[in-house]
């Protein structure tokens, strides 16, 4: 693979950093509404709480692969329990959940629409990373459920990690 695909910086690994700049900025550019940003913004907060929750439990900071579809975290090799790894998948839908609570909560007091906007990006991030499809977060969740439940029924499999070779948002 030719190195100018890649560049890494500290932990974060950008995949196609030209291509991925030059479609970020002309999708921004175009984004006069300002809805684009709040996604983007939904969607970024949706993967700290994928992080924060991952520093909770390694204690280090993980690699993170950016790419023209969204961001990944490398987990492959990498042993967490069943459980640990439902607690992972479950975070970021979480924050965007709780986002989109708070924002229910000022929009009762104040609608905006950009607050609405706000609050309707995190409920849909939220919602679509539930869908039990791989490799967003609701097929890591119902696989870890699945393992828990054959663990606490006494047959054991531990859940494989990503390879981060689909780079779609969630962890992988």
């Amino acid at each position: 693979e030719c190195p100018v695909n890649r560049l890494r910086v500290g932990k974060l690994v950008f995949r196609d950093p030209v291509l991925l700049c030059g479609v970020v900025y002309l999708l921004l550019y175009f984004d006069a509404s300002g809805f684009l940003r709040l996604g983007l913004l939904a969607a970024v907060l949706h993967e700290l709480g994928h992080i924060l929750v991952y520093c909770i439990q390694q204690r280090r900071l993980p690699v993170i692969e950016v790419t023209m579809t969204g961001f990944c975290m490398r987990t492959a090799g990498e042993r967490f329990s069943p459980l640990q790894r439902f607690v992972l998948a479950a975070a970021g839908p979480a924050v965007n959940f709780a986002l989109a609570g708070v924002w229910a909560v000022r929009l009762a007091q104040t609608v905006t629409i950009r607050g609405s906007a706000f609050w309707a990006a995190n409920l849909l991030t939220g919602l679509f990373n539930l869908l039990p499809v791989p490799p967003l977060d609701g097929a890591q969740m119902a696989a870890c459920a699945g393992a828990l439940w054959q663990q606490k029924h006494g047959k054991y499999a531990q859940t494989a990690g990503n390879d981060c070779k689909t780079g779609t948002f969630g962890v992988k």
